[in-house]
């Protein structure tokens, strides 16, 4: 098994609503991109620096079909040496992921009233920007509403077949557990960059609920898949390698704008 990292991805409870836009059956939905980045904080006000200054920004650009999502999770449970929270933005598209972020422009547009080189230097006095990494949605649920992301970091030496595993047996699991009420939803996205030997992982699962009870999995594979041998079903595991876990609690999130 491969050495644990901390650097691992999460989306919000947006990122499956497309601001302005609707597609018809047999048209291909752009894909979902999700950028994560480490940040450590340096100050006890960060998260606040989060929610007042840069909310905003961000909630300005998806009302502006520039961004899809954005969010700020804590680290509850898990290793917050390196990474203490981390911020979550999604990109419908390349389109939308190649625009760049036009900070300056999406300062003045909320902040009339504040200083751009004071509020920056703000953020840079409250948080270390570590590290970023780049993820793709490969399938989900429907995701609600929730308070918390159990993120897990996965490594799959045949990634068709962990992929194949995870959308066919497993994810009618999931959606069990979230028709039934016990999770949010769920999620699966595989890493786009950075890549290469030195990293541990190249997909993660997500878990979002709204608490932190246990929940009935082996019951919802049963229910799910009624003609399947359990025990069977859970050897499929060995297809990858569960590198970490950790939880997250969501600490702010934009919403998406009304449909036009």
């Amino acid at each position: 098994m491969r050495t644990t990292s901390t650097f691992i991805a999460v989306i919000t409870a947006t990122i499956l609503i497309v601001p302005g836009a609707t597609f018809a059956e047999n048209e291909k939905r752009p894909p979902l991109y999700v950028s994560v980045d480490c940040m450590k904080s340096t100050a006890a006000d960060y998260s606040s620096v989060e929610t007042e200054i840069w909310q905003p920004m961000h909630q300005e650009l998806v009302n502006q079909g520039k961004r899809n999502s954005w969010a700020l999770y804590y680290v509850m449970y898990g290793d917050r040496s390196k990474c203490d929270y981390y911020t979550v933005t999604t990109y419908l598209g390349q389109e939308q992921l190649n625009a760049g972020l036009p900070i300056r422009e999406a300062f003045e547009s909320v902040h009339k009233d504040k200083k751009f080189a004071k509020a920056m230097a703000r953020t840079w006095a409250s948080r270390e920007h570590v590290a970023t990494e780049l993820w793709v949605l490969v399938d989900s649920t429907d995701i609600a509403e929730h308070n918390f992301a159990v993120v897990n970091t996965m490594y799959a030496e045949d990634p068709d077949a962990y992929e194949r595993m995870e959308t066919r047996i497993f994810k009618p699991g999931h959606q069990a557990l979230v028709d039934g009420g016990h999770r949010a939803g769920w999620g699966m996205y595989e890493l786009v960059s950075p890549v290469g030997t030195s990293i541990p992982y190249n997909y993660s699962t997500v878990d979002f609920v709204s608490d932190l009870n246990p929940v009935p999995m082996a019951e919802a594979m049963l229910a799910a898949h009624p003609d399947r041998d359990l025990e069977a079903m859970q050897e499929m595991l060995e297809l990858r390698d569960n590198i970490s876990s950790e939880t997250w609690a969501l600490v702010a999130a934009t919403v998406s704008p009304p449909a036009q």
